[in-house]
Parts: C-alpha cells; structure tokens; sequence
C-alpha cells in the first residue's frame, strides 16, 4: 500500500485503459436490447417521435404512475437543465458537496448559483442543514440518493420530514440515478418515491438509465412528479428530444427485469468485493449503495494519477477519490494492481 499512497515502487506509466472514472457500466446493453438495437439499425435514417410520448407512457406503466407525471430528457442532466430553465437568473440552487459536478455546472450555464453544503465524515448527506440552507433566493434543493460521489443513502423517514419541512414554491429534486444498487431495507425504493411524489407537487425524482441499465450512450433519463415541476420540465421539450435509439431500447430494458437485476447483482457483489481488498491494503473506501466507492484521501490528485500509473483511470473529488465498479475481470485486475503496488 505504500506504493499507492507514498513513494512506493515506480509502476510502469502507461494510458489509463480500465475506465473506472464516469460511473458507466462496463458491461454493454443486455442481450434483448442488443437484438433490439441491431434490428433498429436498419431504420437509423428515420426520426424518433417528434414528442417522447410513446416513450413517457412506457415508463409510466413500468413505474405505475399516470403518464402525465412524467418527462423523458437527454440523460438525467438533460431533463435537469430544463427544469432549471424554469429558475431567474440568480436563484440558488442548494445541495450537498461535493457532488456531482453536474449540477453546478448546469446551474451555471443558466446563470443561477450553487450553494453546496458539506457532506458529513461519513459521506452522508446532512438534510437538516439542507433544509436550513433554503433562502427566499433557493430555486431548488437536490438531494442525490445514493449519493454521487460518497455512495450514501438517506433514511426513507428523515427524507419524508424533509420534503415536508421544504416550502412549497422551493422545488425539491430527488436524485435517484443509482437506485438499482441500493439495498432496499436501507435506501430508497421506487414506489416510496412515488407516493412522496403524489402528496408533494413540489417533489421530482430524477432517474437514468446510464447507470443500471447500461445505456449511457443514448443519453436518456426520466423524471416524474404530480406537481409544477414536471409541467416546467415539459414546457420546454425539444421536438425529436429523445433519439429513436433510445425509443427502441429504453422499453426492452424495461421488461428485461431479470437480466437487469442479474446484472445489478454482479455489480454489486465485486463492488463489496473490491472495498474488501481495498481495505486490506490500508486504503478503506466509505460504504457504498452504488455502483462506485468513495476513498477518502488528503491528496486525491496524487492518488489519482498513482492509479493512473497501473492503467486505471479513477476521479479526484473535493476530499477523496471515486472509483466506479467495472467488470468482474476489472476488478480483478484493480485487486491485483492495488495489491502489488
């Protein structure tokens, strides 16, 4: 361990070829989709629906919800940046931090303002101090569960206290991009979420299907609500906003449960894996409930380029070092390199 925190022993320099630094699946579209994306080939000429609206009622019948509760985007970024299209220019937006770089970057780009709150030492997201960081300037609040980068969940009952304590004009946007690998009895489910959504209009939960399902090069995401910000987030859809890749995928993904969860299944077996041996080498990651670890370091710089060293590409954040949980054999090979390093 000294090798990868210290001097140690030069490790031969060489082109990060193991991609563990965006949080993508290193696994390609499950076998149904697959055959399904190779069919659509042939029709890759034609244009998507001009609106998302075959694809929003598939989603809404996966989730049970009316489809008018939902609104399909370019990823989770996309239908966040049309939420905060919504925001006059010098509202703020309050979350954790760090976080995902994305939702500072978006609110830049519309001339808001990101006022970030620090997670605790153990990588949890304080809601109280959110919930007191809210100004009559906030636009939004955004509590991401599990939590990008630190792999946290918040407490089913202290994000209903939450969503309650938040006044009703201040927006409240629930992350969910990585819920798939968090363990039910410990971080948020589906239909939870739902039911917040429908006794608080103020609430929208923001899903993806980069993550779990693998299709981050699609560029799709959903959101869903009862309320004014699903009707903010459609007001300014873009015609063909949804290629028609993604029309045909997002539905077999859908229905293909089995494999997902099969998949979701590995994911997570080498993910507490790969925290076991990282702690035995003295480099003991924060409990995850996603598809990465967080590594706490003083130099996350330092220990980012030490892992690039051994080929393996990883993200420096404000405190720490992220790694996303590729394959079996990726892992294997990280192990590996950690061990000897």
């Amino acid at each position: 361990m000294t090798g990868l925190l210290g001097a140690g022993r030069p490790a031969d320099l060489r082109r990060p070829s193991i991609r563990l630094a965006l949080n993508e699946s290193s696994y390609g579209p499950t076998p149904t989709v697959a055959r399904a994306l190779r069919s659509w080939a042939a029709t890759a000429n034609r244009y998507p629906g001009f609106r998302t609206d075959r694809l929003r009622a598939a989603i809404a019948v996966h989730a049970g919800m009316p489809a008018d509760w939902v609104a399909v985007g370019a990823g989770a970024t996309g239908v966040l940046d049309q939420l905060f299209q919504a925001a006059t220019p010098g509202d703020e937006i309050v979350g954790a931090t760090p976080t995902f770089d994305g939702y500072p970057l978006l609110a830049a780009a519309r001339g808001l303002r990101y006022r970030g709150i620090r997670v605790g030492s153990d990588g949890g997201v304080d809601l109280d101090s959110l919930a007191a960081g809210v100004t009559p300037s906030t636009f939004a609040v955004i509590v991401c569960s599990p939590h990008n980068p630190t792999g946290s969940v918040v407490d089913a009952a202290a994000l209903a206290r939450f969503v309650a304590a938040i006044p009703e004009h201040v927006r409240v946007i629930l992350d969910e991009a990585y819920l798939e690998f968090a363990e039910a009895a410990s971080g948020p489910d589906p239909l939870r979420s739902g039911v917040l959504a429908a006794t608080h209009p103020n609430l929208v939960v923001v899903r993806s299907f980069s993550k779990a399902f693998g299709l981050a090069g699609l560029r799709v995401g959903y959101a869903f609500g009862a309320g004014r910000p699903i009707e903010e987030i459609r007001a300014v859809e873009l015609p063909f906003a949804v290629g028609a890749a993604a029309e045909v995928a997002v539905p077999v993904a859908l229905a293909a449960v089995a494999e997902t969860r099969r998949r979701v299944a590995r994911i997570v077996a080498d993910r507490e894996r790969l925290a076991a041996g990282l702690r035995e080498v003295g480099l003991p990651p924060l409990k995850s409930h996603a598809n990465f670890l967080y590594l706490p370091t003083h130099d996350p710089v330092a220990l980012t380029e030490r892992f690039a060293q051994g080929g393996i590409a990883v993200k420096a954040c404000a405190a720490g070092v992220r790694m996303s949980i590729g394959s079996t054999a990726e892992t294997d090979a990280v192990l590996e390199w950690v061990r000897r390093a």
